[in-house]
């Protein structure tokens, strides 16, 4: 895969002393994918009057498994010692360090980030070559690297678990309907609790209280009606518990926290957040395919 050029940082700082050390830096890597393995490498070009002797660079939070640093591009004659340690890549010259022109190139293999979005790299510089001159940069740039979604597969298939579990859901809420109360009986119940809340609805609006007293003496009726309707939905309440199952101990430990889509409103959305979206919707949709809609929504 051709190397992608994600980001270059210019110089945002000066030298304490001569104000003339200046640097930039840049960050390519072969793939910007959420969660992706893939290798980096780190350009540092020297534009000042004075050496750049050592760096440190802050690794963004995010990033993990941090392995194979090496050197792979230094002036001739230089030997630049390349270590880690904890979130920071460290870099020192043995000599004289970059002089202007001059570049210092590694690369590093890593795992992106989970959550899409925009990282900074701190890259701090000292024209020092002392261990002290790690832990007081004279000049600090940032260089930044976008983490993206680039596939669509992990979002597919939270969608196609979702549906399954909806249609199979709404299903098998059939089946009991048709056991407990009969289907055609069902629909018409559903249409007679419907006109009643139309028409208690209207005569509260209009302070009818002669249609109200008519109207609660079939309050009971009603009441039958709704105790029988709801039986099938008491009875698949425990199969309902399918979806928390699927969610919590399925894809959750499955995908973490990985970016899969971008949600308006809360960005980049894991399948903590994709899941529920998919149910909800695609649980309305199966309802009304199959025809078993809740009796709130009658």
């Amino acid at each position: 895969m051709l190397m992608a050029l994600t980001a270059v940082g210019i110089i945002a700082g000066s030298a304490k002393a001569q104000e003339t050390l200046k640097f930039e830096a840049s960050i390519l890597t072969q793939n910007t994918g959420v969660s992706q393995d893939t290798a980096y490498t780190f350009t540092l070009r020297n534009t000042g009057q004075a050496n750049l002797a050592s760096a440190n660079i802050t690794i963004p939070i995010g990033y993990h498994d941090i392995r194979n640093l090496a050197i792979t591009q230094q002036p001739a004659s230089q030997n630049w010692n390349l270590t880690l340690q904890d979130n920071y890549i460290l870099l020192q010259s043995p000599s004289q360090g970059l002089a202007t022109g001059e570049n210092l190139a590694f690369t590093f293999q890593a795992i992106n980030p989970p959550v899409a979005g925009n990282y900074r790299w701190s890259i701090g510089a000292n024209n020092n070559t002392g261990t002290d001159a790690l832990n007081t940069p004279e000049v600090t740039i940032t260089v930044s690297n976008s983490i993206i979604i680039n596939s669509i597969v992990p979002a597919i298939i939270i969608f196609v678990i979702a549906a399954g579990i909806a249609f199979l859901n709404t299903g098998i809420n059939r089946v009991l309907i048709n056991y407990f109360v009969g289907w055609e009986q069902y629909r018409i119940m559903q249409k007679e609790m419907a006109e009643y809340r139309a028409e208690t609805m209207a005569a509260a609006r209009a302070n009818d209280k002669k249609q109200m007293e008519k109207l609660k003496k079939k309050q009971s009726q009603m009441n039958n009606m709704q105790a029988k309707m709801l039986k099938p939905q008491m009875v698949q309440f425990g199969i309902s518990f399918l979806y928390l199952f699927v969610w919590f101990f399925v894809l959750t430990p499955t995908f973490g926290g990985t970016s899969m889509v971008y949600i308006p409103g809360l960005g980049p959305g894991p399948v903590l957040y994709w899941y529920p979206i998919c149910s909800f919707f695609l649980g309305l949709l199966a309802q009304r395919i199959i025809g078993v809609m809740p009796i709130e929504q009658r």
